[in-house]
């Protein structure tokens, strides 16, 4: 029988974050990306370390796991770690991705267990989302997006990071494509995860309090949609809408009192909150005798040691978004 992860303030962690590999063959602005390689660092999770940590975190509970990076999809044993959340029982399997591989991987990524996908697509004009990415291709995503809808992989959900100056522009054609497709398209606050000038920025930040009054604005009122208290969006409507419009405010709007994730980094350390510094490295558990009960004891420590809140001030951070994972 299981056990619940509850950390010292009664939260009780439901949710695991999987950092698979620090590339991406992105550039996107606010999260610092180590650029695609050949090979991913010494000391990246390996298929046999998921295993085990995905052994340990179904014992306390887990629940949902998403693979995230980075971009997932440059590892190649993805549909291997995918299978094996399969194997441990994991009802909600998950993955974040850029997309641009998607459509050529999915169908091994599907016939391993994936259930659904989050896409960061920062822009729907394919001249701003070359600028957004630092140079993405915006017809590979779309491929990728129209093949995970063929494959029922629903609700599509699609991610932008809204950033003055960059691709704020973006609010009411990314919003408009919700008119006829049920997907949810949701505008997150940039968060100060990439160091950038504290001065830059405040400059540049867009709060969602600003993005959904330049959504009304365009299309009208928004209603509220029913949504889970411990998921990060808050879910809106557009009039004759068919999808879904949710708005991620972790600046603005901290929802830590509601928090369920952990994080586990591409290079095996336990991140127990986004938003602060403290990680607990895995790598002397996963090498123990018994390095299932060694990680669950790393998880427990790690959730005792969730802070009530993160900080969300513009501060120097230890690593910046890509270390951490998405």
């Amino acid at each position: 029988m299981s056990r619940s992860l509850i950390d010292q303030h009664g939260r009780v962690v439901r949710d695991l974050r999987l950092s698979v590999t620090p590339r991406c063959n992105y550039a996107c602005f606010y999260c610092d990306p180590l650029r695609e390689g050949a090979k991913d660092p010494v000391g990246t999770v390996s298929v046999a370390d998921v295993d085990v940590i995905l052994e340990a975190a179904v014992a306390l509970g887990i629940e949902s796991v998403r693979f995230t990076g980075g971009e997932p999809l440059l590892r190649r044993e993805l549909p291997e770690m995918i299978a094996l959340a399969k194997k441990h029982g994991i009802p909600d399997i998950a993955m974040t991705t850029n997309a641009s591989l998607l459509a050529r991987r999915l169908p091994d990524l599907l016939d391993a267990g994936l259930g659904r996908i989050n896409v960061s697509l920062d822009a729907a004009d394919a001249e701003a989302f070359r600028e957004a990415t630092g140079g993405g291709t915006i017809a590979q995503v779309w491929d990728g997006i129209r093949a995970a809808e063929q494959a029922g992989l629903t609700p599509i959900k699609l991610n932008a990071v809204v950033v003055r100056g960059i691709n704020d522009d973006q609010l009411v054609p990314l919003a408009e494509l919700t008119r006829e497709r049920p997907w949810h398209v949701r505008f997150i606050e940039y968060m100060h995860l990439n160091n950038a000038d504290p001065e830059a920025y405040r400059e540049r930040f867009v709060s969602g309090a600003e993005s959904r009054e330049r959504i009304e604005t365009a299309l009208g009122p928004l209603t509220s949609v029913a949504t889970d208290p411990s998921a990060p969006a808050r879910l809106y409507r557009a009039d004759g809408f068919a999808g879904a419009l949710g708005f991620i405010d972790p600046v603005s709007s901290p929802f830590c009192g509601a928090c369920s994730r952990m994080r586990v980094t591409s290079d095996a350390r336990l991140r127990p909150c986004l938003l602060t510094d403290r990680e607990y490295p895995m790598r002397e558990a996963l090498q123990a005798s018994d390095p299932v009960s060694a990680v669950i004891d790393a998880f427990l420590v790690a959730a005792h040691r969730k802070v009530a809140s993160g900080v969300t001030a513009p501060v120097v951070r230890d690593r910046t978004m890509v270390a951490i994972g998405g």
